[in-house]
């Protein structure tokens, strides 16, 4: 069952449950209201009900939400014995004005990607209408523990997101970040901003409000009915023209970019190919105005994929920390770049090489301790049994001309000789001595993590030509290895220059520095975010993580729209760099 249908059958059961117990409660006599509580304000007999719905612990207990999934109706009854079971969405008269204010933050809940009614909007609205037109002690009752039931659960949804990241994807850890959702919600209360609290717990970060934007601006296209198809046919080039320019023109024209037509809209003109170059670099296709197969494949993604693909990453921002650090590293894997960011600005940046489909690079955050300058390549098992083995069978010299040397096991004896027809490399140790042909260049960045991937130099420099950049084992090759370094070192202190890290690179002696303080990392899947210029980024499903994020949260993309297109990397026919 889907996500979304699962959270609005599990609100209804809320629903049903506790009307069956007031029914209890009021109606059935099973625990007949007492005469003097019949004859109280209506404030005062909601109390009495909502204390008998819930067991009285002694102390109210400590409750926050930082683990996934978040339940919230354990939290329910946390927040009414911390306050005593005085009802919270009602006063003396009726459903107070907080009740507005949160369905206002539902409905709102849209711009962040989230479906208002997983949390029964329409039917709140009925219920607060009902209660205000007969203010039964029953009724008001109900609400309060819906209305209070949606904000916890909104809360989570907005702290943490709607699903666990580890339950979607097997290599994605992201800590959950812990927050008192029935503390928050007092608060909201005490201080009439519900919805200023429910805001407050979404992410700040500029590229989370930029993509809000940007749904926005997608979903207005949706609504208008999308943007036309370009027909298939021969490729389009500046100066042609052909009937099919007016469809490319209208494309153009209905995701906002300009598109004038002085000399005709069959022409492929000087402002079309301006918007086309400029379409292509925001889709991280080759800026060249030139509409062949692969421009028009992305042309002709549906703008309601495009919308899905929004909603996708505002969730993954919810999974992140929300403090990524004063200074911190960003690998968006999707997009082949490393940003050095420091007091929010980027003060470097790079291409970067990830892992192939089938050796995905993971998605975590954690820090970085410290670097290597002219290290060792330990060659991993499964490359040793998968790469190196079949291929010292058919070339028995390949180990002496790429420096590598072969032990027995970790911390082995040195061999001098293997019979390569007789092992299958277990028990085996390679290690690659530093150098111009090591696998990982002249410099590794190491942050211990438990899928052993870190950043690195390379000696294959011509992958960084490449759009599309997906060629590794799961671990980052860095375009300017020797600049990163002077640049993390350098501001810890100003010695470590360009010059001083190439001569201890020369030596050929590995050396790790450790830094002063360590640098957060953070490894993210963003196909599409808002970059400095507050441009909004399109990148292609390199992994397929959209779909199956898509799957989990229940967006199911409209029949006959296709998938968008996923990257694939050819096979490699050596045995691959790290």
């Amino acid at each position: 069952m889907p996500l979304r249908a699962r959270a609005a059958k599990r609100l209804r059961r809320i629903s049903a449950l506790c009307l069956g117990a007031l029914a209890l409660l009021t109606l059935a006599g099973a625990r007949p209201l007492p005469a003097p509580v019949q004859e109280a304000p209506p404030a005062q007999r909601v109390q009495f009900i909502l204390r008998s719905l819930f067991p009285v612990s002694g102390e109210p207990p400590e409750l926050t939400a930082g683990g996934l999934p978040f339940r919230a109706a354990a939290a329910l009854p946390c927040f009414y014995e911390r306050r005593g079971f005085a009802p919270a969405w009602s006063d003396g008269q009726g459903p107070s004005r907080d009740v507005d204010d949160l369905l206002a933050a539902i409905e709102g809940a849209a711009g962040d990607g989230l479906n208002p009614e997983d949390y029964l909007l329409a039917e709140l609205r009925r219920r607060a209408e009902t209660a205000r037109r007969s203010p039964d002690a029953a009724q008001l009752a109900e609400l309060d523990l819906l209305f209070t039931h949606a904000f916890l659960t909104l809360g989570a949804h907005l702290r943490n997101g709607r699903v666990n990241p580890s339950a979607v994807y097997r290599d994605c850890v992201y800590e959950s970040t812990e927050a008192d959702l029935p503390g928050l919600l007092q608060t909201g209360l005490d201080q009439r901003r519900v919805h200023g609290v429910l805001d407050d717990l979404a992410p700040s970060h500029p590229i989370y409000r930029g993509l809000k934007l940007a749904r926005g601006f997608y979903r207005g296209i949706v609504a208008r009915g999308g943007w036309p198809a370009v027909p298939e046919g021969d490729t389009l080039r500046p100066g042609d023209r052909d009937p099919r320019v007016e469809a490319l023109r209208a494309r153009m024209e209905a995701s906002g970019f300009a598109a004038d037509a002085p000399e005709g809209r069959d022409l492929y003109d000087a402002p079309l190919q301006a918007s086309v170059t400029a379409f292509q670099e925001r889709h991280g296709l080759e800026p060249d105005g030139v509409v062949g197969k692969g421009t028009l494949e992305i042309l002709n993604v549906p703008s309601e994929d495009r919308l899905r693909q929004i909603e996708v990453n505002l969730e993954r921002w919810r999974w992140m920390p929300r403090d990524l650090g004063e200074r911190y590293i960003v690998v968006n894997i999707a997009g082949f770049v490393l940003d050095v960011v420091e007091n929010g600005r980027t003060t470097l940046d790079m291409k970067v090489v990830v892992g192939k489909p089938a050796t995905k690079t993971p998605m975590f955050s954690d820090e970085m301790t410290y670097l290597v300058l002219a290290p060792y390549w330990n060659v991993p098992p499964n490359i040793v049994r998968n790469e190196i083995v079949p291929r010292m069978r058919r070339d028995p010299g390949y180990l002496d001309r790429e420096g590598m040397e072969v032990f027995a096991g970790p911390g082995g004896a040195r061999l001098s000789s293997v019979d390569w027809n007789a092992t299958d490399g277990r028990g085996l140790s390679i290690r690659q001595k530093p150098g111009r042909k090591n696998a990982l260049g002249r410099v590794k960045f190491m942050f211990p993590n438990p899928y052993n991937v870190y950043l690195h130099d390379t000696p294959s420099r011509s992958s960084f030509s490449r759009a599309s950049r997906a060629f590794s084992h799961g671990c980052i090759r860095l375009e300017q290895p020797v600049e990163l370094a002077e640049h993390l070192l350098g501001r810890d202190d100003p010695a470590w220059t360009k010059e001083k890290i190439e001569a201890i690179i020369a030596k050929g002696e590995e050396k790790g520095v450790v830094f002063k303080e360590p640098w957060p990392v953070h490894l993210v899947y963003w196909t599409v975010w808002v970059d400095d210029a507050g441009v909004v980024q399109f990148r292609e499903d390199l992994y397929g993580r959209d779909t199956e994020l898509e799957k989990a949260l229940g967006l199911t993309p409209a029949a006959g729209s296709p998938a968008l297109p996923a990257t694939r990397s050819p096979a490699t026919s050596t045995p691959s760099r790290p």
